[in-house]
């Protein structure tokens, strides 16, 4: 009804101009601005305005103020993002898995700012205490029910699933968005997309080559559908379980498929740490792969064609860092000017403010390999 209202009172202003022949820079005719075209004016947010509708990961509209200037988040690939684009300061709490990472984020979180041990397990004294203006957390996490509980209190949620790889451009235009960090967001996202279309044109029409991924604990691989899948599938390797339904696979069936490479995350009780492992960590992870039954058998274990990635390194950029490092592993003549060590050093020093330290990765690549 205000807007009908607004509408006519607009058309009627611009008639009188017409009739008595008022002017601006630009002339204006009754036939040249039409009612559709009012509309539209009225409709466009300002840059002022006090709130903003997203559209979050799970295509929920979310009305949130406009920018947010405060939040509590889970799951770590959200902080990365929001770290790298600017935006680190409006987080005043983090789920324990966030807290107990301390190296990464500087010591910037403090007991007391710890708002659940995931998004699963969320506490929702602690988030009503700490007053954020949103909730940030993943699709996997309890964002239904953190609805129920927060929306009480004003606070609103936000599905933002960071750790997809196929959605890396998408989650950093809505957290660009959310934040009214919108150039930093594009700047970010275009950094890694440049890479991947690299990679992607250099490897067209390239034989490719098969690879066994396996996630920290023995038989733990990557299938459609799962976090690590695209990490692998954009560095152009051939999965050898991409025609798998589960994810953890009877570890003789390596051996009857029989990869040219194999890429391991991490050991089975070593979580997240801007710190690398040691080179007898290192040792000891691949010691566990060759000395498994029938490995030796292997074309990867028999040419050394074994890759280890820190659990920290292979995250980054929702696990685009991983990507870049497996891809120049597997197809290092065809990727002449890909240096995922440099684009490790760019993510560490340029977006997560943080030092560049080597050692995450065995064999250790260099910044111009």
């Amino acid at each position: 009804m205000f807007k009908k209202l607004l509408v006519s009172v607009l058309c009627v202003l611009i008639s009188v101009c017409v009739l008595f022949g008022c002017s601006s820079e630009t002339d204006v005719s009754s036939s040249e601005v039409s009612e559709t075209e009012i509309i539209s004016k009225i409709s466009e947010p300002t840059a002022n305005a006090e709130t903003q509708t997203i559209t979050d990961s799970l295509g929920r509209s979310v009305e949130i103020p406009n920018p947010v200037t405060s939040c509590v988040v889970a799951n770590a690939y959200n902080t990365e993002i929001i770290n790298a684009i600017g935006a680190f300061d409006r987080v005043i709490g983090v789920d324990y898995n966030i807290y107990q990472d301390k190296e990464s984020w500087k010591n910037a979180f403090t007991e007391d700012m710890v708002i659940g041990k995931d998004q699963k397990d969320l506490n929702y004294e602690k988030i009503i205490e700490l007053n954020p203006q949103v909730l940030i957390l993943t699709g996997n996490g309890t964002y239904e029910e953190a609805e129920s509980q927060l929306e009480p209190f004003g606070i609103k949620v936000i599905v933002c699933d960071a750790y997809y790889t196929d959605q890396f451009e998408e989650n950093c235009r809505l957290l660009g968005q959310v934040f009214g960090k919108q150039d930093e967001a594009k700047e970010l996202s275009d950094y890694f997309m440049d890479k991947l279309n690299y990679i992607s044109s250099q490897l067209e029409g390239v034989k490719k080559k098969t690879l066994y991924f396996e996630y920290r604990t023995e038989g733990n691989t990557t299938v459609p559908g799962n976090f690590f899948f695209n990490m692998v599938e954009f560095s152009g390797a051939e999965n050898i379980f991409k025609d798998s339904e589960n994810v953890q696979i009877d570890t003789e069936a390596v051996v009857d498929r029989n990869p040219q490479y194999i890429v391991k995350v991490s050991a089975p009780d070593v979580y997240s740490s801007y710190y690398p492992p040691t080179d007898e960590d290192m040792a000891k992870i691949k010691e566990d792969i060759v000395s498994r039954p029938g490995w030796d058998e292997i074309d990867a274990v028999k040419n050394d064609n074994i890759l280890l990635l820190s659990h920290y390194v292979h995250g980054g950029a929702s696990k685009l860092v991983g990507t870049m490092y497996i891809a120049k592993f597997l197809y290092p003549e065809q990727l002449p000017d890909l240096h995922p060590e440099q684009v490790f050093k760019d993510w560490l020093e340029k977006y997560q403010k943080l030092d560049y330290i080597e050692g995450h990765t065995s064999p250790a690549f260099s910044l111009e390999d």
